[in-house]
């Protein structure tokens, strides 16, 4: 390689050095793990009675991700849970599954972040103009939230409830609620708009045996939109949702198990 010299070839190195140093600024490293100083449910207890908080302490939780946007069921979301419960996390990400996949262990540094109360519901993100939380911008996420492979015997296994289990504590927690059956077992998960064509967010209904009913939300993005609904008794997998003071289901890694061999 020649060698640049002279005044001009010296102001061109400088500005390469200069430029060189700004793009690695501009791309935070990923922080090395750290252990959990909190819980989530002590984090959440921070945005009570409140619209939004910023958080200035320096709190870090660590669990377990329990649902992204793998078959497009969260979008530009992704859920963390640990012992105490659970927490959505807005993320600005082309594809949240690849870096943050289901039933891998994340950390969440939340010093800087924002918690949104979101129709009842606490969120994390960014400052956000409009309602619920703003997203984590891709080229800041690594300076907030870390992802590594679960060590040996670190497995996150979810919740079995009932219909009569469900409850604030189980907001944005995954669980397993067996021996029920769709309402409307001749419908597809999602409907269509006339109009588009494309598929939109629907709520189906599932029922027990002993009569009690829970409404599941699919967004229309989800891959499984048009395929019907399973027919028969069995079991769903989903994350405990919250608005308004209404509870709903949102399946989780299109997980659906029911006893004619669909899933």
């Amino acid at each position: 390689m020649r060698r640049i010299v002279g005044k001009y070839g010296k102001a061109i190195c400088v500005a390469l050095l200069l430029t060189a140093g700004c793009d690695k600024a501009s791309r935070p490293e990923p922080r090395e793990e750290q252990p959990a100083t909190n819980s989530i449910a002590h984090l959440k207890s921070l945005c009570d009675g409140r619209s939004s908080v910023v958080i200035t302490d320096e709190i870090t939780i660590v669990g377990f991700i329990t649902a992204n946007d793998l078959y497009g069921e969260f979008y530009k979301s992704l859920v963390l849970e640990d012992a105490s419960g659970g927490i959505t996390v807005a993320a600005d990400l082309e594809s949240v599954a690849e870096v943050c996949p289901f039933g891998y262990v994340a950390t969440l540094y939340c010093q800087g972040l924002v918690l949104t109360d979101y129709g009842g519901k606490i969120q994390i993100g960014t400052e956000s103009e409009g309602s619920g939380a703003g997203r984590i911008p891709e080229a800041d996420f690594a300076r907030y939230v870390s992802v590594r492979v679960p060590s040996e015997g670190e497995v996150h296994r979810a919740r079995t409830i009932t219909l009569g289990d469900i409850s604030e504590r189980l907001i944005d927690t995954r669980v397993r609620i067996d021996g029920v059956h769709f309402t409307q077992p001749d419908a597809t998960w999602c409907d269509t708009d006339p109009e588009t064509g494309r598929s939109i967010t629907t709520e189906r209904t599932i029922a027990d045996e002993q009569g009690r009913t829970l409404v599941v939300r699919s967004p229309g993005t989800c891959s499984y939109a048009r395929e019907p609904l399973p027919s028969g008794t069995g079991s769903l997998y989903g994350i405990i949702d919250y608005f308004n003071g209404k509870y709903t289901l949102r399946v989780t890694n299109h997980d659906v198990v029911f006893r004619n061999g669909q899933r």
